[in-house]
Formats: structure tokens, sequence, C-alpha cells
């Protein structure tokens, strides 16, 4: 059975925001970060008590969001990404690309 494509929910329920990516990068031997503006069709949620029951004791304490963006948009681990005004960075991928989207776990971080 085909997943249900659930972009067509996906204005109702998320909200455009201009959020800032910080990505990550190796040259010569250093880190560098890359800081992008773009419009993404995302929303931030508490991560489900389901989920989170799943993460060891210490990573229970953290601050842990849901987040699901509508479209294309490949997120990597350790990207963050400014939502609102709070910083998340991204822990783990699920990709639902056949539904529309893609959801992303992440905790909260300071830049």
């Amino acid at each position: 059975m085909p997943i249900p494509y659930m972009g067509g929910a996906f204005p109702g329920w998320t909200k455009k925001r201009a959020v800032k990516i910080i990505t990550q990068s190796v040259v010569d031997h250093k880190t560098v970060e890359t800081e992008t503006d773009i419009t993404l069709e995302i929303i931030a949620q508490p991560l489900p008590a389901a989920i989170l029951a799943k993460k060891t004791e210490d990573e229970r304490t953290w601050a842990w969001s849901l987040l699901k963006v509508k479209g294309n948009t490949i997120l990597k681990s350790g990207d963050k990404v400014d939502v609102g005004g709070v910083w998340l960075r991204i822990e783990k991928s699920s990709n639902w690309s056949d539904a529309g989207f893609t959801s992303y776990e992440a905790i909260e971080d300071v830049v």
C-alpha cells in the first residue's frame, strides 16, 4: 500500500518561515561554518513522549523538538537551524519524501 501524500495538508499545519541554517564542513583540516538564509514551510513541535522514552536517561533531559519540513529540503545531522529565535541542532532525519515532507529530531543548541 502506498504512503499517502501529506503535502496538501501542510499549508494549514505549517508556517512559511525565514530560517537560518548553519552547516559545518571541514576545509584544510579546520571546521568551517556556513550560514544560509532560506524560507521553509516548517513546523516545530515537542518530541512525542513515545519517542522520548526510547532515548537514554541522560538524553531525556534535553530539550527535544520534532521538525517537519515540506518538500525536499535536506538537512544533515549536525546542521543548526534557527526556528523562531531558537537554535536547534539536527540529530536524526526520517525521509518521508514520498509523503511530501522530511521529519527531523533536533535538540536545542547554542550558537
